[in-house]
Parts: C-alpha cells; sequence; structure tokens
C-alpha cells in the first residue's frame, strides 16, 4: 500500500470527499494571479487547452478548423509524464502537419499554471477559448477559480452523462452526434483530421490494424482471437493484423499473423495505420454505451482514409454506412467481416475507400460550421427547461 493511500485509510470517508472534490492545489492561484507571463496573447487568437494527459488526438482537427476560419492558434497541454502509456501519451509529433506555420504556437505548462493561466488577463484577450476536456469533477480541481461567465469557453463533451450547469449550454460540442439528457444535442464537431494522407492500394496480403487495450467494453481483443481462430479453421492465414499499443497479451498461436507493436508516439501510430487496409474497431456489441459516445477509432479511419469494421449498432453516432466501412449485426460475424476484406478485390476496396473520403468532405464541412456556430453564438442555455439567456 502506498503511503497516499495509507494515510487516506486513517482520514474519514466524508471528510475524504470533501477535499477531493473541493480543496485543490490551485487555491494557491489567488495568490499568484498578478504573475502569469509565460504567454503573449496575439491579436485574433484561439486557445485551445487540455489539462488531461490524453485526448491529444483532438489537438490536431482543432487547430485546422480554426486555421481555416482566420484565427491564430495556440495550444496548451499539460507537461507529458516520462513514462508513456495510452493514459499519458500527447507528445510534439501531433503537430507535425503544421510544421512551420507560425498561426501556430505550442506551450506544455504544468495543471497549476494552466489553471493561472485561465485566471489570468491573458485569456481575456482570446477571442475563444476552446477546452477539451471538462467534467463535474474537473469543475472543482482543475478549473477551480476560473469564471466561465467571463471566458464563455466552448467545451468538448465526450459522454452524456454530465451534470454541471455550463454543459446545458450552447457552449458544448460533441465529437459525434451524440443525445444527452436535459439538453438539445450540442454541436457535432469531428475529430478526424491529423494530417494529409492519401489512398493506397490493398495490399495483397490484406492488413488490419487496431489498438490495444485492457479496458474490455472500450476494445475487446478476445472479438479478434475468436475471429482468427474462426479463420484458421476454414484455412484462411493470408492476412495480417497489427496490434498497436499496450494492452492484452496476444496468444502465440497467432504470432505467424499478427504484428505487435508496443507504445507509439502519434506519428508513428499514423504511419502503421497508413501503411494497412482496414481499422479493427473491436467495440463489443455488449458495449451499448457506444451507441452515443465517441471512440478514437472513428477519427482514425476517417483522417487516414481505412474503411472501419465495426458493429453496426455503432454506426450511426459516427455517420458509418455500407458504402464507407465494413458493418455486421453480431460480435460472432467478425470473423465473416474479415473474410469479406481479405476476398475483397482491389477495385472495391478502392471504391470503398472514394465512399469514405466523399463522407470524410461532408463530415468536415459540417464540423467547420457547427464549431464556428459554437464560437459566435451568444451564451444561452439549451436545457430542455431552461431556454433564457445567460
Amino acid at each position: 500500500m502506498g503511503i497516499k493511500l495509507l494515510l487516506e485509510s486513517f482520514i474519514p470517508h466524508g471528510l475524504h470527499e470533501l477535499s477531493r472534490k473541493h480543496l485543490t492545489k490551485n487555491i494557491f492561484n489567488a495568490f499568484r494571479i498578478k504573475f502569469f507571463k509565460k504567454i503573449i496573447t496575439r491579436e485574433n487568437s484561439c486557445c485551445i487547452i487540455e489539462f488531461t494527459p490524453f485526448h491529444g488526438e483532438n489537438f490536431p482537427s482543432l487547430t485546422k478548423y480554426l486555421l481555416d476560419l482566420g484565427y491564430n492558434v495556440d495550444v496548451v497541454y499539460r507537461k507529458p509524464l516520462k513514462k508513456k502509456s495510452h493514459s499519458n501519451r500527447n507528445d510534439l509529433s501531433l503537430f507535425s502537419c503544421f510544421s512551420g506555420n507560425i498561426k501556430v504556437r505550442i506551450y506544455t505548462l504544468s495543471s497549476m499554471d494552466m489553471n493561472l493561466l485561465l485566471r489570468s488577463s491573458a485569456a481575456v484577450l482570446y477571442k475563444h477559448i476552446l477546452i477539451v476536456t471538462y467534467s463535474d469533477y474537473m469543475k472543482n480541481s482543475h478549473f477551480y477559480g476560473v469564471d466561465f461567465t467571463k471566458l464563455n469557453p466552448v467545451c468538448m463533451m465526450h459522454y452524456p452523462d454530465i451534470s454541471n450547469d455550463y454543459f446545458k449550454t450552447n457552449k458544448i460540442i460533441s465529437p459525434v452526434k451524440m443525445d444527452c439528457y436535459d439538453r438539445k444535442p450540442p454541436f457535432m464537431v469531428s475529430m478526424h483530421y491529423f494530417g494529409n494522407f492519401l489512398k493506397k492500394d490493398k495490399f495483397k496480403t490484406t492488413t488490419f490494424v487496431t489498438l490495444n487495450a485492457i479496458d474490455l467494453p472500450r476494445r475487446n481483443l478476445y472479438l479478434l482471437f475468436f475471429a482468427c481462430d474462426k479463420l484458421y479453421k476454414k484455412g484462411i492465414t493470408n492476412f495480417t493484423v497489427k496490434v498497436l499499443g499496450d494492452g492484452l497479451p496476444v496468444p502465440e498461436r497467432f504470432h505467424n499473423n499478427f504484428e505487435v507493436f508496443g507504445f507509439l508516439e502519434y506519428l508513428n501510430m499514423f504511419k502503421e495505420i497508413s501503411d494497412s487496409n482496414f481499422f479493427l474497431a473491436l467495440i463489443d456489441q455488449a458495449s451499448v454505451e457506444y451507441t452515443n459516445r465517441a471512440s478514437g477509432s472513428y477519427g482514425l479511419s476517417y483522417g487516414l482514409k481505412k474503411p472501419i469494421i465495426l458493429h453496426r449498432k455503432f454506426s450511426y453516432a459516427p455517420s458509418f454506412n455500407d458504402e464507407n466501412s465494413i458493418l455486421y449485426n453480431d460480435n460472432d460475424e467478425l470473423s465473416d467481416a474479415m473474410e469479406k476484406c481479405i476476398n475483397m478485390s482491389n477495385d472495391d476496396y478502392l471504391s470503398l475507400v472514394s465512399s469514405l473520403e466523399i463522407s470524410e468532405r461532408k463530415l468536415y464541412e459540417t464540423s467547420v460550421n457547427n464549431l464556428r456556430e459554437a464560437l459566435e453564438a451568444p451564451v444561452q442555455y439549451v436545457s430542455y427547461n431552461k431556454l433564457i439567456n445567460i
């Protein structure tokens, strides 16, 4: 047991919860507010800020949309920890597509300095502030002392069950179409830009790619293992599966067909996905929450032009269909979907990718327009029982 857990075991539960929810080191920023000089705010500029050490895959899309809307962009994210992992993966390679663009500036700050930035006079000078991750818990910790009524930031909603009042305003965006309790759906702003990637022919050996995870509701690799066993029983072995990232170990029986990668920085991850044919989402049909929330797999499919293999029940929110992706109706049908991909001709594959490109362009245009509206609209409650100006 660590020292922190040992100390917490002696604190009454109610006092511990009070401390966790309402006491924060950012209290000390009340005494530092005049000392923030790390960022000089430029004219006509926006700030994208992310307090968590993940969700960095959203930075390129938000940056590109803001550039298209004519703004200068400052991206501020948390100083990375030395040990890289899925939960600590934001890195500078995300911004390689903006290399040499003087309208884009990148800063890494401690979470305490990010809080201080949002409480400083520099924050008020931005035309708009975009918060990539904002939750009920973060309201009383990372955003302690931050005046939302002064900044009117645009915040991203990653899942619908959030209760604080600001999430009932029209200043909320979501990466996919999302229905919410007690409010109108937020503006959909897709997160799928990672640079310019060209479509490629289908390889002679069909190559699938997926991301590893130990969180089975988010991505269940056991579905893949079961599907590959079914393919082996049919004598189908002319395929390769790339598994990117840390998570479940791959059984030895698959080693002839699997390429297992550990943790990769974003730029290397994008390269491996780009050098593949199909993206395996591996969302279990039991993960019903994903019928109404985002998955990072969706953006990677659109942005890197790799048709996704996905259970049909999850296709509505990210706008996938039978023309731009490979959909199946039951977990047991994943092997059939993979077999369809393996047997697909190059012409049929390129037709599938072309449909995905058309969908991506429409999604991009919609996202730019939705973000513009979220930025420029005066703040208003859009809760079903609270339709008034703030």
